[in-house]
């Protein structure tokens, strides 16, 4: 992949600006997103990155305010209206702008200095109607709080960037590409190349497929007709343990996902989503042919080659428009279950399943601009496990799913609140969660072995060492460029998990201890970075 974006770079006759899909980014697009959720409005909302065309085609007009202050002198114009290079014609576009990420503050917990310093380019490009493409790099350093030098610590990995690598001895260093080819022949079908993410739900956490983890290799079909829009994605996975790469070659692992939308009506949405994982910790054997049918059940094929030979989940998602920008959600997944069980209150610990509720409020009551939301997540012990924790539900040392794992219920509630250049953004996280004690496996951590659970019955959501976590977010922005997304910043950040007999716990992922952060920057809104964990 990187090769032919390095091909793509060199030869700019042949570039063609903006990318076909939207960036998965919370922020960026709750403006240009809001009038989705109109109730006469029919579209796929569950399915993310957004089709940009597709929302033209869906309102008939693009829905970005015009933010502009319209400068005419060159460089005031580039500063805070345009891309830095945005070249256009009929047959092609292209913009190129900078990244950056340069963010310093203070943790309170332990008065430490806290820094992080990132540069980097996004360039998007179009040649004629129907090829698209996108390519982005960041070079990064970063002193980060506590509990997020810890994960990099247990995990190797900053939480969604990458491969972390000491840096001046107590910091990391760190890099992330991402790259997208689109090509979109008609109103049908849409091919997606590249190495990046995507996200299934309407959620701000998604339990079938989320934008946590670090990018992947993937190909994408969407298939739009009539009521339906039926997504095929096939990606290669790694996981980074020792335990799995040796010489130091990341073990690989691969996805094959089906996502079906359904719009009912313009207010109702229902979704069906499956998946399998198929990975070997030596490498030897091969994926079976069937892995690449796009219409077939993955559960009657992890029998059919051998019950050992993936992991297989099914989901369920519904969503329904109350009335204008007012949306409610609920989103499932069933891993795996036993049918004379799953009814009693046995707690047999092969019911594992997650599940969330929530709901979303675009122009809320009636304030133009004011998006909020609330929301519920939970999930059973054991879940996205397996007895080879190569084929687990994960990526990269995280989660593909939620960040905290499993067995673990959380509420959240976000809000953003956006007039002209100026944002303001509210985060409050709670949650319970069951951890891990030296030497026990409660569920949490998807990387255990299921096979070395603690009992068969009895088991619930939270059991093992019980651990509360907080989160809470202030931020307050002022967008100096729209075309860019580059502002500047200030806010705090609190993070608590609490574990009763704490000197015992054992975790991969979430590190106990408290951060009380604040911080100001200059920051390029890109992409998501999930620190709520």
């Amino acid at each position: 992949m990187t090769r032919y974006l390095l091909i793509l770079l060199a030869c700019p006759g042949f570039l063609a600006a903006q990318y076909h899909y939207q960036r998965l980014n919370h922020i960026l697009n709750v403006r240009q997103n809001a009038d989705l959720y109109n109730t006469d409005v029919d579209f796929h909302t569950s399915v993310s990155p957004f089709s940009r065309e597709e929302i033209h085609n869906t309102l008939g007009y693009d829905p970005a305010p015009d933010l502009k202050f319209n400068y005419q002198k060159w460089f005031w114009k580039k500063t805070f209206d345009e891309s830095l290079v945005k070249l256009s014609s009929d047959k092609y576009e292209l913009t190129l702008d900078p990244i950056v990420n340069l963010r310093y503050g203070n943790d309170f917990s332990d008065n430490r200095f806290l820094y992080t310093s990132s540069r980097g380019f996004n360039l998007e490009g179009r040649l004629g109607k129907n090829f698209t493409f996108t390519s982005s790099f960041l070079e990064n350093q970063a002193r980060f709080p506590a509990y997020i030098a810890q994960f990099a610590a247990n995990t190797k990995v900053v939480p969604g960037q990458g491969y972390a690598r000491e840096f001046g001895g107590n910091a990391l260093d760190f890099a992330m590409a991402s790259g997208e080819i689109s090509y979109r022949p008609n109103s049908t079908f849409a091919f997606t190349l590249g190495q990046g993410r995507n996200f299934f739900g309407e959620g701000y956490r998604s339990l079938i497929l989320s934008d946590v983890g670090f990018n992947y290799p993937f190909f994408r079909i969407q298939t739009s007709f009539w009521k339906f829009k039926y997504t095929n994605l096939w990606a290669q996975l790694y996981d980074v343990r020792d335990e799995v790469s040796p010489g130091g070659v990341f073990a690989r692992k691969y996805m094959s996902s089906h996502y079906l939308s359904v719009n009912i009506t313009p207010r109702w949405n229902i979704s069906l989503f499956e998946t399998i994982i198929l990975g070997d910790t030596n490498q030897q054997s091969g994926i079976d042919p069937a892995f690449f049918n796009p219409v077939i059940l993955y559960r009657p094929i992890e029998f059919a080659v051998g019950s050992g030979a993936g992991n297989a989940l099914l989901g369920l998602g519904s969503s329904y428009k109350l009335k204008d920008g007012l949306m409610v959600y609920i989103q499932g997944l069933l891993d795996e279950f036993t049918f004379s069980e799953f009814f009693s209150s046995s707690g047999y610990w092969a019911n594992k399943f997650s599940y969330q509720a929530g709901i979303k409020y675009y122009n809320a009551f009636g304030i133009e601009g004011l998006f909020g939301r609330l929301e519920y997540n939970g999930s059973r012990p054991y879940t996205y496990a397996h007895f080879q924790p190569l084929t687990n539900f994960g990526h990269y040392g995280q989660p593909l799913t939620h960040p905290w794992g499993a067995n673990f219920n959380e509420t959240l509630t976000r809000w953003l609140y956006q007039k002209h250049r100026w944002e303001f953004e509210m985060a409050f996280h709670y949650g319970k969660i069951g951890l891990d004690s030296a030497g026990s496996n409660w569920g949490s951590d998807i990387y255990r072995n299921y096979r070395e659970r603690e009992q068969d019955y009895g088991n619930v959501t939270g059991q093992g060492l019980e651990g509360r976590l907080l989160y809470v977010l202030l931020r307050a922005a002022w967008l100096i460029n729209p075309e860019s997304g580059l502002k500047i910043e200030a806010g705090y950040q609190m993070r608590s998990l609490t574990v009763q007999n704490a000197q015992n716990v054992s975790t991969r992922y979430l590190p106990t201890g408290e951060s009380n952060y604040a911080f100001v920057g200059l920051r390029t809104e890109f992409f998501n970075r999930y620190y709520d964990f």
